[in-house]
């Protein structure tokens, strides 16, 4: 009986020693911390330099930078550490289709890379220390190394959720200015950059803050992008003004006081601006009006312009046909009574017939009417002048008229002569 209480004494005792030194590396293994530290392994398996990197954030997230061929990807999630196993699990990757990646930490210092990578094979080694071109076989850090340089934590990605302009649609006219496309992105302290770019670069160009340079005539789209949003707006550059002006007709005959249309279009149909404009080389044989109705004041050839814009423009010859007598006077004259002074004028007999003109002279032949036949008089020379004396400085009308002894007759407008005491 005493020999099995001393085997069960001895037996207890064996069982506390083993849970005490369990209990003891457990401790000591679940010490490990690995937050706010970055671990390196400097050569890849395809002997690129300055490899790869780890980061270990204190909110539980990670960064892993790793080259691959002639690039560089990135993967990051959230870690945690169990033991001496480190276990990364990945939300993002760019490269592969990895759900976890396993590190065996040696000590504090120095992790074992066990999860083959696309630029790193399996039992690699990461350690605090960063030494340039070494082959990273080597377990443990470089002597003195405390890792005491702060690595700075990457800033948190905040992703665009939407995007605005302020049109939907745009058009300007070739070779205006630029102006700003005006894209917004939703929240606004985004970390996506909005990009620009345009289907034809030779209707518009976009810069890289958004600003649009028209080019030439044409329809394209600018795509507007941030993160995985994206808005795609139309775009026209119109030609500014038209190339040509067509009328519907190169020449027009009509009779006097009779009107007539010419109507006018331009091309191409997509001109910013179809403004036209109206004008006759001489108004005393045809007037026109902004709608390009013309009418015939005195027979006579003149020329109607039509012009753009941008100064591109075609004429119409016109003949007014008839005959008439057109009197000529400086109109708002003075002269003193009394003083026999005599005011010239004129008056010419004129026509036109299939575009051939004439004009006779027939001053001579006119007769001068005023109702104040004693202060104004007409000469056998045709001069008008004042006669006799006045009380009172008047403005007295006058007028002129023509007959050619059968049914032509002509009157002229109202003159005004002024007659000073």
């Amino acid at each position: 009986m005493k020999k099995i209480r001393q085997f069960l004494f001895l037996l207890l005792c064996i069982i506390f020693v083993l849970s005490g030194c369990t209990g003891k590396k457990e401790e000591s293994q679940d010490a490990y911390d690995l937050s706010g530290k970055t671990y390196y392994n400097t050569v890849d398996e395809f002997g690129n330099n300055d490899h790869s990197k780890v980061w270990f954030g204190k909110d539980g997230s990670f960064v892993l930078k790793d080259n691959f061929y002639d690039g560089t990807y990135e993967m990051n999630g959230s870690w945690s550490v169990n033991k001496d196993v480190c276990t990364l699990e990945v939300k993002e990757s760019g490269v592969g289709n990895f759900s976890k990646v396993i590190f065996e930490i040696e000590d504090e210092d120095t992790l074992v890379l066990k999860t083959t990578l696309a630029g790193s094979v399996s039992d690699q080694i990461f350690s605090t220390t960063e030494i340039k071109g070494s082959s990273g076989s080597s377990s443990g850090s470089s002597s003195g190394s405390d890792n005491s340089e702060t690595k700075p934590e990457p800033a948190k990605e905040i992703p665009c959720t939407g995007l605005t302009s302020t049109y939907h649609n745009y058009w300007s006219m070739e070779g205006s200015g630029s102006w700003n496309i005006g894209a917004k992105a939703e929240p606004e302290n985004t970390t996506d950059v909005i990009t620009y770019s345009s289907d034809d670069e030779n209707v518009v160009k976009v810069d890289a803050e958004g600003n649009m340079y028209p080019q030439k005539q044409g329809k394209t789209k600018i795509h507007i992008k941030c993160g995985t949003q994206e808005l795609v707006v139309g775009f026209e550059t119109k030609v500014k003004g038209p190339t040509t002006v067509k009328l519907d007709k190169d020449s027009l005959t009509l009779y006097m006081n009779n009107t007539a249309k010419i109507s006018a279009t331009v091309e191409p149909d997509t001109a910013a601006d179809k403004t036209l404009t109206f004008t006759s080389a001489d108004k005393s044989i045809a007037k026109v009006d902004s709608e390009g109705n013309v009418t015939g004041v005195s027979p006579g050839n003149t020329k109607i312009t039509v012009k753009a814009v941008n100064d591109v423009s075609a004429t119409c010859d016109v003949c007014v046909e008839g005959e008439t007598v057109i009197f000529e006077m400086k109109n708002n004259v003075s002269v003193k009574a009394g003083s026999g002074e005599k005011i010239p004028y004129k008056a010419y007999h004129v026509g036109c017939y299939d575009g051939e003109t004439f004009k006779n002279d027939v001053t001579d032949y006119v007769d001068f009417h005023t109702a104040y036949t004693s202060a104004l008089d007409i000469d056998g020379n045709g001069n008008v002048y004042a006669k006799g004396a006045v009380y009172e400085t008047v403005d007295i009308e006058v007028y002129f008229t023509y007959s050619d002894g059968g049914s032509f007759f002509v009157t002229s407008d109202t003159y005004i002569v002024h007659v000073e005491k």
